[in-house]
């Protein structure tokens, strides 16, 4: 495992994320579909760019790309951060839109595919990638998320709560470079 890898694992963990490192795609697949059966999750919604693609297309049909009408409550959310960074154990996301945000804040539960070939030093490595995304485009409001560990918020008091404002979980799956894969490869999104 490289410098970068190791040290984005022992980061995420130390801000409260869980950590899968998976070899494949189609075996990251699997492990969500056994999470997903494992914990009796109901109610998902799926980022719009996963589902797009074959695989999640087929394996999770069943879960929308958006909230329900008139509820702002979902169990798990399922997406892919385009980037990790090592230094904090930070996921980063480019949003493309409002609704995007839904997969990363309002479930109890966050599932984030990452390859380890998107997991960069630093947040500064990936200046113009960021700069890029926010810069004049077709899309109508492209964010950039943050992500690192479950939600956290104190009070006056600083009592500590997890989950109040986010994700009381976090879960990544990281998963591993396969032989002969481009060193920039992307999780499918």
């Amino acid at each position: 495992m490289s410098l970068w890898i190791e040290q984005f694992v022992e980061r995420a963990g130390m801000a409260g994320a869980e950590i899968e490192r998976i070899p494949s795609l189609d075996e990251a697949v699997v492990f969500l579909k056994n999470f997903f059966l494992e914990n009796r999750l109901q109610t998902a919604i799926i980022s719009p760019e996963l589902k797009r693609r074959d695989l999640f297309r087929t394996e999770f049909s069943g879960f929308p790309t958006g909230l329900k009408e008139g509820s702002l409550w979902v169990e798990a959310g399922l997406g892919a951060a385009d980037w990790g960074i090592a230094e904090t154990g930070t996921l980063v996301r480019f949003d493309r839109g409002d609704e995007e945000k839904n997969v990363w804040t309002l479930p109890e539960i966050c599932l984030c595919l990452l390859e380890e070939a998107r997991i960069v030093p630093r947040l500064e490595d990936i200046s113009a990638e960021i700069a890029g995304h926010l810069s004049p485009t077709a899309l109508p409001s492209p964010q950039v998320s943050l992500i690192t560990g479950p939600s956290r918020t104190s009070d006056i008091e600083s009592v500590l709560t997890i989950g109040v404002h986010g994700p009381s979980r976090l879960i990544i799956v990281l998963i591993a470079e396969s032989p002969g894969q481009a060193t920039r490869a992307h999780v499918p999104r």
